[in-house]
């Protein structure tokens, strides 16, 4: 049954996850569930941060985010199904336990860019998003909206041009960063915490169910490595996604960040990310 492998792409906020699923959408076999926290959070919505481990699985919950994964692929009559999910990224274990034939994809992205752009998304002002207001109303029960109320905390301060404090992943620690560092460096703990999570429970996975693909590499090179990337999915037929890889991927977006983060913001938030950007295979310099 397809709703039991399902595609999981995982990856900090803001490293071109919503691009990535885009690119996957094209293919007309594929579904994808974009930003759904509230399925993974059932049952867990209470815990101070996002790390859930096998640990923190039940039979009823693991019953019933199968139940909404095959109840998704069947309503969208497609084969195969595609998850969205960032914060999915310090929940390997948690998913892997829930869907054991599951493959995983890791987005990596130099973390200077996902600081430059979660930067902006945190005092970025937005209108009311009804659209998405709309459809994650509909893809959750009425018994199950508390498990979008920080979402819709941060949306309204968003709606009235406040500053939001924290934003995307919530790796452990993350409350306690709010007062004590400033914005830079939280984003720079931020990004460092969830993609060491990441890659280390990752790469304990079989080699057939896990990949790690850098965003500069799909973007420069977009034949060679969604040609990679679906190979490794085994998906038929990927014209409609690379050839949308090549129209949509834009050069221009790697390095930006180089116009935005100043030389003292570089020197801050150095020590914080350098050991996770060399583990990545990003230098500094």
């Amino acid at each position: 049954m397809a709703a039991d492998k399902p595609i999981f792409i995982l990856g900090a906020p803001r490293s071109g996850t919503t691009w990535l699923g885009k690119t996957f959408e094209q293919h007309p076999d594929i579904d994808c569930w974009y930003e759904n926290n509230a399925v993974w959070s059932w049952g867990n919505s209470r815990n101070a941060n996002d790390v859930l481990t096998e640990q923190n699985l039940t039979p009823k919950i693991k019953s019933y985010i199968k139940k909404r994964f095959a109840k998704r692929l069947e309503k969208s009559g497609k084969k195969y199904i595609v998850d969205k999910t960032p914060r999915n990224c310090l929940r390997i274990p948690f998913l892997h336990a829930v869907f054991p034939d599951a493959k995983v994809i890791m987005l990596i992205r130099d973390g200077r860019s996902v600081i430059n752009s979660t930067k902006k998304e945190l005092n970025k002002p937005k209108g009311i998003p009804w659209i998405e207001i709309r459809n994650r109303l509909k893809n959750v029960s009425f018994w199950e909206w508390y498990t979008l109320i920080p979402r819709v905390s941060s949306r309204l301060k968003s709606m009235l041009g406040v500053e939001l404090d924290f934003w995307g992943a919530r790796p452990p620690g993350w409350s306690e960063w709010i007062d004590k560092y400033s914005t830079q460096t939280l984003l720079a703990k931020q990004w460092a915490a969830t993609m060491t999570i990441g890659i280390k429970e990752g790469r304990k996975l079989p080699s057939d169910r896990y990949i790690e693909v850098r965003y500069e590499d799909l973007i420069n090179n977009p034949q060679e490595e969604f040609t990679k990337l679906i190979n490794f999915l085994d998906i038929e037929n990927p014209s409609p996604i690379i050839d949308f890889a090549k129209t949509t991927g834009d050069p221009n977006r790697i390095n930006k960040w180089k116009k935005s983060l100043n030389q003292n913001i570089l020197d801050e938030i150095k020590e914080i990310m350098e050991p996770t950007m060399i583990e990545l295979g990003y230098s500094w310099e």
